[in-house]
């Protein structure tokens, strides 16, 4: 028995070895010119681990695995900045090389998952390119077509700054559950933990409309979003009913008209925290506050960004979907960018509410909402 288990072990092993050959990585690199920076993406068929190395005129990036790439020498001819990057293998490791057009800085790297990539933002150095090899300083100094030009001043600003929201607070208690939970601190502290991993996993800024427990005004929220210039706004709430067997998410984009008059009544209750009075769909200035503040303008992503994060949070709940909504949320309507509010659960709901009370469950509320968010800035960035 004991020579048979260890010849299966010896077996595994070189299963292992050989199916790492047999199998490598595959890894399709990708570039994007934006108005700030340009970013440069290695997206891999699995995870794998690096190690970066920084010269003067190149970024190496060693891989703990053989990766298989199209092309040993990939030139990247229609971007600004990067200039090929060059695949080699050694000791069943690839490494691959990227070079520059000119002086370079890297803004900031990290790490994005399903599908697992690599993300290197890089800018032009303001120090000469005397450094550099003369093949490579001649392709920097080309002056660019008038057709780049013109590309380039129609490019979306790539997404850097996210506002969340958490809902309530002070002495807005929000909803408040049969074991007394409030509102007010879930949504809290859902919310920084979303702030942590953002910060951590994407490197993008995270701004908040709240930190402790205070007193927010619907409209000095949208007002913080959007003096900040953030690109994408999402409020953070947690759901009650009357019907004490009411389950699950809910993720709402802004409207007119609500998607249902539950949707409506949740719409009323929301926009009546802090005294705030509540104005109907067929009200004018309702619509002008819609219109003029241009969230019309990112309807479709706002949708977007809703879908992509209400399947994540259906995935952990385990429940039939509720659907994205749309209601006349207050908060939502004078931001400019993508918006959403999510219910993450129903603290009328006792087993719901329990879930609540277990900060584990929270963390993995929070991670279902930075993959959510993640998938759309994967999504934004590549349309």
């Amino acid at each position: 028995m004991l020579v048979f288990m260890k010849n299966r072990l010896i077996f595994l092993i070189l299963f292992i070895l050989i199916g790492d050959c047999l199998f490598p990585l595959s890894i399709n690199v990708r570039t994007f010119d934006h108005q700030n920076h340009t970013r440069l993406v290695f997206e891999g068929d699995n995870s794998f681990g690096f190690k970066i190395n920084n010269f003067k005129n190149s970024i190496e990036i060693e891989i703990n695995k053989i990766a298989n790439i199209k092309n040993r020498i990939t030139r990247i001819d229609d971007s600004k900045l990067i200039d090929r990057v060059v695949h080699s293998t050694k000791n069943n490791k690839s490494t691959l090389t990227v070079y520059f057009k000119s002086k370079f800085k890297v803004k900031r790297n990290f790490v994005l998952e399903k599908p697992f990539r690599v993300v290197f933002d890089v800018v032009k150095s303001e120090e000469p390119d005397r450094d550099l090899e003369p093949s490579e300083n001649k392709r920097g100094k080309q002056e660019p077509k008038e057709s780049n030009i013109k590309d380039e001043t129609s490019k979306k600003k790539a997404i850097e700054i996210i506002c969340i929201d958490p809902g309530h607070g002070g002495s807005d208690l929000g909803a408040v559950g049969r074991l007394k939970l409030m509102e007010k601190d879930i949504t809290l502290k859902v919310s920084r933990k979303v702030k942590k991993i953002i910060e951590s996993k994407l490197g993008l800024r995270v701004i908040t409309t709240r930190d402790k427990d205070v007193e927010v005004s619907l409209d000095s929220r949208a007002a913080m979003a959007n003096n900040q210039k953030a690109q994408v706004f999402v409020s953070i709430h947690v759901n009650s009913s009357f019907r004490g067997s009411a389950r699950g998410p809910e993720t709402y984009y802004v409207s007119l008209k609500a998607t249902d008059q539950e949707a409506f009544k949740l719409a009323e209750k929301e926009n009546s925290s802090l005294g705030e009075a509540f104005k109907t769909a067929e009200n004018d200035d309702l619509k002008m506050i819609l219109w003029n503040m241009a969230q019309s303008e990112y309807i479709k992503e706002s949708s977007k960004l809703a879908s992509f994060i209400q399947n994540e949070l259906n995935i952990l709940m385990h429940t039939k979907n509720r659907g994205v909504k749309q209601a006349p949320f207050r908060v939502l309507m004078r931001t400019a960018m993508p918006a959403v509010l999510i219910e993450i659960a129903f603290i009328s709901n006792f087993y719901e509410e329990k879930s609540l009370m277990d900060d584990s469950f929270l963390d993995k509320v929070a991670n279902a909402i930075y993959t959510g968010i993640s998938k759309f800035i994967y999504f934004y960035n590549n349309i």
